[in-house]
């Protein structure tokens, strides 16, 4: 009997035990590394949706149910929007004559005069009602020809539609054109218009 060795068979628990004992700081670093990784997998996993596919389905159907109309040219402008006459979409069209349109004082040329200078813009009822004063400038591009190629407001706004009414006289208006050694040429001017209240 001496010469044998007895071996305790260790139950599974005991060993555990004894592996956790022996690798404390190994096996506590290891269930930390798989806890973190099981919270970074379930917090930036996208929630699936069953039912997403159904929606998307059911989407593209009504889109395919759609019928886009094309706008009806016989029907009145809206508030928002301007009637515009057959003259009115000519100038729509921008004319070349408008890019090389200079002022006629750096050119040395004459300045062009107003062919209607009583005619002038009238106060609008909003205007009046909201008792806008002031002075507003108007970009005016004339022709050789001394038409009104394009008017546009620039600088400081008014409101209150003046500016609209503005651009609506001038466009009417007719000049004797700029002329530069002897020739008549296009040119841009500002013609400030003050608005005041009696």
């Amino acid at each position: 009997m001496s010469g044998t060795v007895v071996t305790q068979k260790r139950s599974k628990r005991e060993r555990i035990h004894r592996f956790i004992d022996r690798y404390r700081m190994e096996t506590g670093l290891g269930i930390s590394a798989v806890i973190q990784a099981l919270i970074i997998l379930f917090w930036f996993t996208p929630h699936l949706e069953t039912d997403s596919l159904d929606d998307l389905v059911e989407e593209v159907a009504f889109i395919d149910n759609v019928q886009i109309q094309e706008p009806s040219t016989d029907s009145k402008p809206t508030d928002g929007d301007f009637d515009l006459t057959d003259k009115e979409k000519e100038e729509k069209k921008e004319d070349p004559r408008i890019a090389g349109a200079s002022d006629p004082i750096v050119s040395g040329a004459t300045s062009p005069v107003d062919l209607s200078p009583n005619v002038r813009p009238e106060y609008t009822s909003d205007a009046k009602a909201l008792g806008v004063t002031g002075t507003m400038t108007l970009e005016v591009i004339i022709s050789n020809t001394g038409e009104v190629l394009r008017v546009r407001s620039v600088g400081k706004q008014l409101g209150g539609g003046l500016e609209e009414e503005a651009i609506r006289v001038y466009r009417r208006k007719r000049f004797s054109p700029s002329v530069l050694e002897g020739k008549p040429i296009t040119v841009k001017v500002l013609v400030p218009i003050r608005f005041t209240l009696n």
